[in-house]
């Protein structure tokens, strides 16, 4: 998809389409929706009244030269969000696109032109690259954003999203740790300001990243452990790390996962791929701050070299670990990420992982576990997430949850038992980590829906690319 930006006036622009949001407290009063051109005769008809994501295309309008006019209704003037932005721009690009269309203008939705760029993108995306014919043989090829705001933050941020979704979307046998891998160097080699490494497992074992490997040991695929840096300033400033669980197929191992859903199991690499995009996203705009990416990247498969439950392993700070359930393998190789981090003397870590199917059954799809060590910290993300409507809710982080994991083997388990597992997983990552600015988002809930949205296909959601930029752009 190509994009174009134009100050014109509308009924200068010549496109297959225009579309024009209209508020609905506007209608009644509306003499010149665009210069030169009477909409009052067609919007007091009354069959268009401004409601929220009501469409209405007209066709030929006297005084345009394009030929068709796509009103889009944003609702009362005083409720009108950010979300909302998002959520008509894609309404409005999917009704062109099954019109047959393939070029369109539209105007910024109210003030919220970067979410008239993301809803348009991601509203617009789908994923049929590994079908012979695609279920819809209509493409938006060009799409010209009038007016004078700043699109282009938000189709960068749009762009992360879906680099983050296809990723988590690809099946296991072709999205391995290799692939995503080499995927990571494709889409960073144009960039100069990046810096990637793709670390094999002697380089893990050199670090003696013991728990990591323990979750790679059942796998004939080859585990990797991907860092990628960014620097936008000064490299003595301390970055923002962002560590990503990579878990490229999560059978559970030799505590083998029932049949049934295995297959989203593919998506248990959402932390992975949400960190490649955001990454993605603060590299092509350039922000003034360092940020460096961890995704450690490995299937969890049973076989005769595989780990076994009971078994004891030691992690990269010392620190000894009973695997009481191997099915708990994301956490283990988030504790040797979480160990990396602390060395390069972050500002900032924050982890992304679909860690706890618990997390789901509290929260649902709508948002995201976080647990922040840090109430100031807390607040910055809270405020981040309500910007880029990817909330996120606070959980507990209290230390009474970790005689959960007594081990009478080990220093801890890796499992607590069926009370708060959400939260006894995340106690566990803090036992990795000595950054008092740390926070773990477990995203099981949020990482994948089970319907359509407005701008969200089902499957795979690309949370919490959006988000966690935000909160970095915040941070500059």
């Amino acid at each position: 998809m190509k994009f174009n930006f134009s100050n014109k006036n509308i009924n200068e622009i010549n496109d297959e389409a225009i579309v024009l949001g209209v508020f609905k407290d506007d209608i009644s009063s509306k003499q010149d929706l665009i210069e030169n051109v009477d909409l009052s005769s067609i919007l007091n008809l009354g069959d268009f009244s401004g409601k929220k994501k009501q469409l209405m295309l007209l066709y030929n309008v006297e005084g345009m030269e394009t030929k068709r006019l796509l009103l889009v209704g944003l609702g009362k003037k005083e409720n009108f969000k950010s979300s909302i932005a998002r959520s008509v721009s894609a309404i409005a690009a999917k009704n062109l696109r099954s019109k047959g269309i393939s070029s369109f203008s539209i105007l910024q939705m109210g003030e919220f032109s970067r979410e008239t760029a993301e809803g348009v993108i991601l509203g617009l995306y789908t994923f049929d690259e590994l079908k012979k014919a695609s279920t819809d043989n209509n493409e938006i090829k060009n799409v010209t954003f009038i007016g004078g705001g700043d699109f282009n933050t938000g189709i960068v941020i749009a762009e992360a999203q879906v680099i983050a979704r296809r990723l988590t979307e690809l099946p296991a046998n072709i999205a391995t740790p290799t692939y995503v891998s080499e995927e990571i160097q494709k889409i960073f080699k144009p960039m100069d300001n990046t810096d990637i490494k793709i670390h094999e497992e002697k380089w893990a074992l050199d670090r003696k990243m013991n728990s990591f490997l323990s979750v790679a040991a059942g796998s004939d695929q080859p585990a990797k452990f991907a860092e990628i840096k960014y620097y936008g300033t000064d490299k003595s400033e301390k970055p923002i790390i962002l560590a990503g669980k990579g878990i490229t197929f999560d059978t559970g191992g030799i505590s083998l996962k029932g049949g049934a859903g295995m297959g989203l199991m593919r998506g248990d690499m959402g932390g992975a791929a949400a960190v490649i995009g955001i990454l993605y996203a603060v590299s092509k705009l350039k922000l003034n701050i360092n940020v460096i990416g961890l995704t450690p990247l490995t299937e969890n498969m049973p076989s005769g070299k595989a780990t076994k439950p009971s078994d004891v392993v030691f992690a990269s700070n010392g620190k000894s670990i009973e695997i009481d359930n191997t099915d708990a393998e994301g956490r283990l190789i988030l504790a040797d990420a979480l160990v990396y981090a602390d060395e390069f003397k972050p500002h900032t870590v924050i982890d992304i992982a679909t860690l706890t199917g618990a997390m789901g059954v509290a929260l649902g799809e709508h948002y995201t576990g976080s647990f922040v060590r840090s109430d100031e910290l807390w607040q910055e993300l809270e405020h981040a997430g309500i910007q880029s409507d990817e909330k996120l809710w606070r959980m507990p982080l209290d230390k009474k949850y970790k005689k959960q994991l007594k081990s009478t083997l080990a220093d801890l388990k890796n499992v607590g038992g069926r009370p708060a597992g959400s939260v006894t997983a995340a106690m566990f990552l803090s036992e990795f980590t000595e950054t008092k600015r740390w926070a773990h988002l477990d995203i099981a809930g949020t990482a994948w829906v089970t319907s359509a949205g407005d701008i969200t296909i089902k499957g795979m959601t690309g949370v919490p690319v959006r988000a966690l930029t935000q909160f970095i752009i915040n941070s500059c």
